[in-house]
């Protein structure tokens, strides 16, 4: 009897579990799992002091997690503290901003389809298995995001899984017109929220928008009802991204004008602004050949720096300013100045 009893239960327990996660030692070894099993790859991005990784341990467990993930995916798990793995992302063209960040794949070519960074308070069956459910479900894959977007869908929920994506896979343009579109959506009252505040840790990615302007202009309130070192951790990003991303070329005089008035109302001084500013400012202007103003920004970041230029540096000026422009004054100026100290 107890045999029979145990035959029928069998069949059943793997419907009790929660995800099943691989043992693939390689990111390229469960994708091999994924194309054998005709499943996409679901891949927790992770790190194992994140207090935030750690809180979804127990929602991975529930059954009803399970049902949809084992389903659907090949489960891996990918520690961001690995360096190893980090050349991983960068080569998959995934930026990670927070973790635990997930990402769903067709196996076959890798591309994305889905994608998302959670955050405090949503490990809960319900959003684990939300983003589970759209990432299998074809209409609600990243392909139809700007098919969506341009036939003029203002559902909230979609533009900000569209620009969650875009952050994470570095599409500075997608991300804007998705957070352009999401943001004429929200009224000044939801602006300090707290599903506000949240998104513009995990989705904004550029400083030229009503959202980031009112966040800046009242930091003093942010700090007051929020943690100041997520406050700063949000305008630090926004700053590091606009300034390095495929967009910085474009951002123009009167881009980079807003991007300085907006450094300075963090409390940055003049000269931290300078040495953050300078390359794209002086690029710019090259560009615009206008070599005599880049100089003057040079000269403005050698002025701001702590110590003298050594050998390196001089170097860098050197060679930069010679693979920027063909000026005959500003050749001369980087070789009396620059090249005659520098390495070579």
């Amino acid at each position: 009897m107890k045999k029979i009893l145990l035959f029928l239960i069998l069949p059943f327990l793997g419907l009790s579990q929660g995800i099943n996660f691989s043992t693939a030692s390689s990111l390229q070894e469960a994708r091999a799992e994924a194309i054998k099993q005709n499943k996409l790859l679901f891949m927790e991005i992770y790190a194992p002091d994140c207090h935030i990784c750690n809180s979804f341990k127990g929602v991975f467990t529930q059954p009803a997690v399970g049902a949809v993930y084992n389903k659907n995916f090949v489960n891996y798990q990918l520690d961001i503290r690995n360096p190893a793995n980090q050349m991983v992302l960068k080569q998959a063209g995934i930026i990670v901003n927070a973790t635990p960040t997930f990402v769903f794949f067709e196996p076959k070519s890798m591309k994305i389809v889905q994608a998302r960074i959670f955050g405090e308070k949503e490990n809960t069956v319900t959003m684990v298995n939300g983003i589970g459910a759209k990432a299998a479900n074809p209409a609600e894959q990243a392909s139809q995001f700007p098919k969506r977007l341009a036939a003029g869908e203002k559902n909230p929920g979609m533009l900000l899984n569209y620009a969650e994506y875009a952050r994470i896979t570095g599409d500075t343009v997608a991300n804007m017109k998705a957070m352009n579109a999401y943001i004429a959506l929200l009224k000044p009252a939801q602006y300090s929220s707290q599903s506000t505040f949240n998104l513009m840790q995990v989705a904004l990615m550029s400083h030229d928008n009503r959202l980031f302007e009112y966040f800046i202009r009242n930091l003093n309130y942010y700090n007051s009802i929020y943690d100041p070192s997520v406050v700063r951790m949000i305008y630090e990003n926004i700053f590091q991204i606009t300034l390095t991303s495929s967009r910085a070329s474009q951002l123009g005089d009167a881009g980079i004008s807003k991007l300085k008035v907006q450094m300075a109302k963090t409390g940055l001084d003049r000269s931290s602004i300078v040495r953050r500013t300078w390359m794209v400012e002086s690029d710019m202007l090259f560009k615009q050949r206008k070599a005599t103003q880049a100089m003057k920004v040079i000269d403005e970041l050698i002025n701001s720096m702590p110590s003298a230029l050594g050998p390196k540096e001089n170097q860098f000026l050197c060679d930069y300013v010679k693979g920027k422009t063909k000026d005959a004054a500003a050749l001369k100026k980087a070789k009396s100045n620059w090249c005659l100290y520098g390495t070579k």
